[in-house]
């Protein structure tokens, strides 16, 4: 567990640009003033809470800020009396990397699938970087092909139930596209 830490701290590092943890904008108003707004965080933190808490996810948030890395993880930081789906939709756009911790329950939450969505398309369109880790799921069996066979399968067919097909299918993309990024598989934790 230390090593992991000790190699997204590294990673942490690798991409942070000389300026520090900062970004550019490319709009009319970043022309007028040619400082970049600084990242609000330095990670989101995207993890289903009952399957990690008070143990991977906790230690690996705990070092994080031991380090001085500013972490968003919504079940600490997310602001009260706010729209939960907007404010985490802004705390990743407002992250300079993501980890995400795909666990055998990440699937069954809508929240997190959609936190995976938004996370893959910033990745896409601004280059977001994408720490995954698998923890106790493979990104092969589970997470490649998760709507038929795999851990995520008898969730995806009970939201398949619930939700339109396009949403259903633009989670599924997401979980293809995550694990198809080189990360960290974890199976001796528990």
């Amino acid at each position: 567990m230390v090593s992991l830490v000790l190699i997204l701290l590294l990673a942490l590092v690798a991409v942070r640009p000389a300026n520090g943890f900062r970004r550019s904008v490319h709009t009319a108003a970043a022309t007028t003033d040619p400082r970049p707004p600084p990242w609000r965080h330095h990670v989101f933190l995207s993890h289903r809470g009952p399957d990690g808490r008070h143990t991977f996810t906790d230690h690996l948030d705990s070092a994080l800020r031991r380090k001085r890395i500013n972490v968003f993880r919504d079940d600490h930081d997310l602001p009260r009396g706010e729209n939960v789906t907007e404010a985490i939709s802004r705390a990743i756009e407002e992250s300079m990397l993501s980890i995400v911790v795909l666990s055998g329950g990440y699937a069954s939450s809508e929240y997190c699938l959609d936190e995976l969505v938004k996370i893959m398309n910033c990745r896409k369109e601004n280059g977001h970087r994408v720490f995954p880790v698998f923890y106790k799921v493979s990104p092969d069996e589970d997470v490649a092909d998760p709507s038929s066979s795999g851990v995520y399968k008898a969730d995806l067919d009970r939201h398949k139930r619930r939700h339109s097909y396009e949403r259903v299918a633009s989670w599924i993309h997401a979980l293809r596209s995550i694990s198809q990024i080189s990360g960290w598989v974890i199976h001796d934790h528990t």
